[in-house]
């Protein structure tokens, strides 16, 4: 009888590293036996696949606005989360969670290793994403003001040539006028102006489970002893 599958095991902190041990590397194809790099290969490819097309394609709205003022696009459409519980999206034009999803060779188990690469080292995003939680994020709005460099002056007021409308999220845009900051007094001033424009420099951001690796393996599962048995000729 041919041997037995090592299920394949789920990693959401691959790094760059991984790629040495892709199963087309040569250190990889002297390590493993054909046949049993065969069925680990196949089944790698076969969670991939699945995790990858359960991750609806949609566009941001930045690329959507881009795209109408090029004359590629004439009318915007809504973007919205995916429903807890359902996979992520891929956000376009940089689908990040599923063109950096790989499998690779695992020696320490005899196995194969599938997931998405970890791209920011403080947030692991897809972790949160696969399992829920919360996490601390920059406020990516805001911005530390220093003595010596340019700074919120005031809010409204009257305007003058350095004044311009700045964007708030979520609120009317208001007159700000900018200009350098020549005493810790001012940065200090410019630093409360920030806050006050855009919240504090970080904050909770939640994240409901949206599992795409455990439910890709899950839907695999049955076909993996399938792979197995017939990378292996029985004479």
């Amino acid at each position: 009888m041919p041997p037995q599958p090592v299920l394949p095991h789920l990693s959401f902190g691959l790094s760059a590293g991984c790629k040495k041990w892709f199963f087309d590397k040569p250190g990889v194809q002297r390590m493993v036996l054909a046949t049993t790099r065969q069925a680990l290969s196949r089944a790698g490819a076969l969670v991939r696949t699945i995790a990858r097309r359960s991750m609806k394609y949609v566009t941001s709205l930045r690329e959507q606005a881009r795209k109408i003022d090029a004359g590629e696009r004439s009318r915007m459409t809504p973007v919205a989360p995916s429903a807890p519980g359902t996979p992520p999206h891929a956000v376009r034009p940089h689908p990040w969670i599923r063109e950096f999803l790989y499998y690779a060779y695992e020696p320490g188990r005899d196995s194969v290793v599938i997931g998405p690469m970890r791209l920011n080292s403080r947030t692991n995003v897809p972790a949160l994403h696969e399992t829920g939680g919360t996490v601390m994020v920059r406020n990516r709005h805001r911005r530390a003001r220093r003595a010596g460099g340019t700074g919120e002056l005031r809010i409204g007021g009257r305007p003058c040539r350095t004044t311009k409308m700045t964007d708030r999220p979520g609120r009317a845009a208001v007159p700000v006028t900018y200009g350098r900051l020549r005493t810790p007094a001012q940065a200090a001033r410019a630093n409360r102006l920030n806050e006050e424009l855009y919240g504090p420099m970080h904050r909770v951001a939640t994240y409901p489970p949206r599992p795409f690796m455990g439910p890709a393996l899950q839907v695999a599962g049955p076909s993996l002893p399938r792979l197995w048995a017939t990378s292996v000729k029985v004479a």
